[in-house]
C-alpha cells in the first residue's frame, strides 16, 4: 500500500507542477487537460484535469479543481519530506519558502534531525525533516 497525495489548485496547476518538477528534480507524466476529456468552459480548457509528478520513490498528483469550485488547502495537512542529506534539505527548504511563509525556521532539532515548516507560495504546507 502507498498513499499518494492529490493536490488541487485553483486554475494554476500546471504552473505548481513545474515548480515542483524543478525543486524536486523529478518527472511530470500522465498530463491530462479538462478539454481533452470532457466539454469544459472556454477558459478552463487547458487547465490540467489530471497530472502525476514521480521523485524518487514518491508521487504527486495534481489537478486545477472543478470549475466554480473554490480551492481551500487550509492548515490541517503538511506534506513531510524525510532526507539524510543536509544540502538537499536547506535547498529544497529554501526553494519552498520563496514567495512563501517560513512557519518553523529550518534548525537542529532536539531530536537529532534539521528540522522547519514552510506554507509555499501556492498555499501548500511542508515539513522538511533531515535526519543528521
Amino acid at each position: 500500500m502507498k498513499l499518494i497525495p492529490y493536490l488541487n489548485f485553483p486554475g494554476n496547476a500546471e504552473e505548481v507542477l513545474n515548480h515542483y518538477q524543478k525543486i524536486f528534480n523529478g518527472s511530470i507524466s500522465d498530463v491530462s487537460r479538462f478539454g481533452e476529456m470532457l466539454p469544459a468552459e472556454a477558459n478552463y480548457q487547458d487547465k490540467i484535469m489530471h497530472a502525476r509528478l514521480a521523485f524518487g520513490e514518491n508521487m504527486l498528483m495534481f489537478s486545477d479543481g472543478m470549475p466554480g469550485q473554490p480551492v481551500d488547502h487550509g492548515n490541517g495537512i503538511y506534506l513531510s519530506i524525510g532526507l539524510t542529506d543536509e544540502a538537499q534539505a536547506r535547498s529544497i527548504f529554501g526553494q519552498l519558502s520563496e514567495g512563501g511563509k517560513v512557519t518553523m525556521p529550518l534548525e537542529k532539532q532536539f531530536w537529532g534531525a534539521l528540522f522547519g515548516q514552510v506554507t509555499d507560495s501556492y498555499g501548500v504546507s511542508w515539513m522538511i525533516n533531515c535526519e543528521l
